[in-house]
């Protein structure tokens, strides 16, 4: 049975294969911010953030047993410093983000990143986008705009809606600070080096705003922290397997995953100001995704 099911997959093209895997990181993160988001109830976002980072970087601890010296080995330790600051409020704010809105909000205004990424790159990279990548852009922003409703207590506020919008902000620079890296320095030197910065960046907050802890805690945090790991896993293997415009359409589904898992764990239904908005904000970023490709 288990020859047949390998047979199948390596009988698989890398498209569908790539397609599969980050499928399998999209239903896995939204686990992660579930666990997180129950966790909020209980302890501070920084305190769970620094337990995310410490297992985070336990958990792949293993994989450097075989090449120690050379993982340490780097001449981009600034880079590293700047990449690790910037993971700290990518975490920190998208877990503060999470206690403040419902689970699929949350995860939709994640997919901002793909629109900040367009003046990052313009700033950082010199990119010159063109016409309809601009417009793009200013209407995903506009589909934020639609999901904020001030006057409900349980929706997308103007503050929760600012902390998410500054969470997706970090994660696009984290994206190019890791393109940055990556040109030079071994996947595993990154992983490494953004384990042992977040880390000990999160201890001082963490004690600040300390709420007691108990075993349970502890346990669903690591459990978060093995399905964020996953997630990242399937991602990199997806992307390395598959072609982007083919395999990251899939990441969309990530919405689909966590309005499942709010519904059931926490009794969220979308409004229709949510629902608008999210349709806006996944259409513009998945053409911007599409048009990644070519020049315009």
């Amino acid at each position: 049975m288990l020859k047949n099911i390998l047979s199948l997959w390596t009988n698989l093209p890398n498209n569908i294969q790539g397609f599969i895997f980050i499928l399998g990181a999209s239903a896995s993160f939204p686990v992660m911010g579930t666990i997180v988001k129950h966790l909020t109830e209980e302890l501070h976002p920084f305190q769970i953030a620094f337990f995310r980072c410490f297992f985070g970087l336990l958990i792949i601890m293993p994989l450097f047993l075989n090449k120690p010296i050379k993982i340490f080995q780097t001449k981009k330790f600034k880079m590293h410093f700047y990449r690790g600051l910037l993971g700290i409020g990518a975490i920190t704010a998208g877990f503060s983000a999470l206690a403040m809105m419902p689970l699929a909000s949350a995860v939709t205004l994640g997919f901002t990143r793909i629109l900040f990424l367009v003046p990052l790159a313009m700033i950082v990279l010199g990119e010159r986008p063109g016409f309809i990548r601009i417009i793009l852009t200013f209407l995903g922003f506009l589909g934020v705009a639609i999901m904020v409703d001030p006057s409900s207590e349980n929706g997308v506020s103007i503050s929760s809606a600012c902390v998410a919008l500054i969470g997706a902000f970090f994660v696009s620079a984290v994206k190019l600070s890791v393109k940055s890296l990556s040109s030079t320095e071994p996947t595993l030197t990154i992983q490494f080096y953004y384990g042992i910065i977040s880390s000990l960046g999160l201890i001082i907050p963490a004690y600040i705003f300390w709420l007691p802890m108990r075993l349970e805690h502890l346990i669903l945090i690591l459990l978060g922290a093995l399905f964020g790991t996953l997630g990242q896993m399937f991602t990199i293997w997806g992307l390395r397997i598959g072609n982007i415009t083919v395999v990251m359409p899939a990441d969309y589904t990530r919405l689909i995953f966590a309005g499942i898992y709010g519904y059931f764990l926490f009794a969220e239904i979308p409004n229709i100001n949510e629902f608008l908005g999210a349709i806006i904000i996944i259409s513009s970023t998945l053409i911007i995704l599409f048009r990644s490709n070519f020049k315009n």
